[in-house]
């Protein structure tokens, strides 16, 4: 058998399998393994925002770092979209009708990239990496017709694919607008619809407005940050990214699990307010507002921080609201200022000793080591404290209101004129 007969009968043999999957219904996933037989090199198939959607899952790059970050996580690493953005990549993609191929100095290996359409818009791209063998003339027709096997695919899975995606965000966005509220009839229409809500939900609002669109776009972000947050879906609403991350049993989000999130988010200026629980998807629109309230005022209490859950902001959402109702004048205990009144006349740092000890839930040991006072010290201070006050420290309700004017004072960052932690003296008059 010649050269030209053997690829003819290997061509008719790969046309005919790949007309097998799609009868089949064997899904996207088996015609890439398919192509990558036919190709004899690794290939992903990626959509617009280069979220993967099929990849050859038998090879592995060790040292094509973007290759493996698709392995991976599903999507390209935010450097390597925007490398791509600054060389033009997409729209070159977009504007060819023809496979090309393509290198820059970030890439260990070349790769062919094909645009794939559905209804004469580009869907995705097929991308093949020259690792297990170079790339020949051979190559072009068999990539063109794993395209047209794979836009194929797109096209009957489109609807299916489209209309859960949208059935979801329909969902939220109704949720969100408060145009559904009946409990039940949510609950049926999760069920009806198989959306995989589960009963806590947090909700993550990422304010996207200052971050650089120029390095990549606002759908490529929202892919990034679900990927980033387990249980999570993700909507644009607002302009803001809004993320429900749902779980079947109650859980906290601790700080330890944002810490990736948290440096990913300072790193391209966006910032993120978390909602405390939600267990009725009714109330979403509450947590949603929940969440921003959280941003905001965390923003202004925390400048240098990027992640703001609610439940370490509630106090100063508190704050905020007596700011713009009279503040510290209308609404701090008298007893306070008598405080750090006597502070500023004596120079002393009475005030800070009180804060300190009500911060370490009146522990006089510990409020102490924070001060680097000695035990006895912290004993005086809070004797004369309760003489200049005029109050005891064991009276409840004056420690409640003594307590919501030091976060007022925080708020408005006043507080720090009358603490100076590193200047104690071992004693005060």
């Amino acid at each position: 058998m010649d050269n030209g007969t053997e690829k003819s009968g290997s061509y008719g043999q790969f046309a005919s399998q790949l007309l097998g999957a799609l009868a089949g219904d064997r899904g996207l996933q088996s015609i890439v393994e398919i192509g990558f037989k036919m190709l004899q090199n690794p290939l992903i198939v990626t959509d617009k925002s280069w979220k993967a959607l099929a990849m050859a899952s038998e090879v592995d790059v060790p040292d094509d770092k973007d290759w493996n970050a698709l392995r991976e996580n599903g999507l390209l690493t935010p450097d390597a979209v925007a490398a791509g953005v600054r060389e033009n990549l997409a729209d070159r993609i977009d504007r060819s009708d023809a496979a090309f191929r393509y290198q820059t100095a970030g890439m260990a290996y070349p790769r062919i990239f094909k645009r794939l359409t559905v209804g004469e818009k580009t869907a995705a791209t097929v991308s093949v990496l020259e690792y297990l063998k170079p790339f020949s003339e051979e190559d072009v027709p068999l990539l063109n017709l794993l395209c047209d096997a794979v836009s194929a695919e797109l096209q009957k899975s489109r609807f299916r694919q489209y209309s859960r995606g949208m059935l979801y965000e329909d969902f939220i966005w109704n949720l969100l607008e408060g145009r559904l509220t009946d409990p039940r009839a949510i609950e049926e229409r999760v069920r009806l619809l198989n959306l995989g809500l589960k009963k806590n939900i947090y909700i993550f609002v990422f304010d996207v407005r200052e971050y650089d669109v120029r390095q990549f776009s606002v759908s490529y972000m929202r892919d990034t940050l679900e990927q980033m947050i387990s249980g999570g879906r993700a909507i644009v609403y607002n302009n803001y990214i809004v993320i429900t991350a749902s779980f079947s049993r109650a859980r906290d989000i601790f700080k330890t699990e944002l810490l990736n999130l948290g440096v990913f988010l300072k790193k391209y200026n966006i910032r993120c307010g978390i909602s405390r629980r939600c267990t009725q998807p009714s109330e979403l629109r509450f947590y949603y507002e929940q969440a921003l309230d959280a941003m905001r005022v965390g923003t202004h209490m925390d400048g240098d921080r990027y992640i703001y859950p609610y439940g370490e902001y509630a106090i100063y959402h508190i704050s905020e609201a007596c700011a713009g109702a009279g503040g510290v004048k209308k609404y701090g205990h008298p007893a306070l200022e008598a405080l750090m009144a006597h502070d500023r006349e004596y120079q002393t740092h009475f005030t800070a000793s009180l804060y300190a000890y009500l911060r370490s839930f009146k522990n006089i040991t510990n409020a102490a080591g924070a001060l680097h006072l000695h035990r006895n010290t912290m004993v005086y201070h809070l004797k004369r404290i309760e003489e200049i006050m005029d109050l005891s420290l064991d009276n409840y309700d004056a420690v409640q209101q003594i307590e919501l004017t030091f976060r007022l004072l925080e708020y408005d960052k006043k507080i720090e004129r009358y603490l100076k932690w590193d200047e104690l003296p071992e004693s005060d008059h």
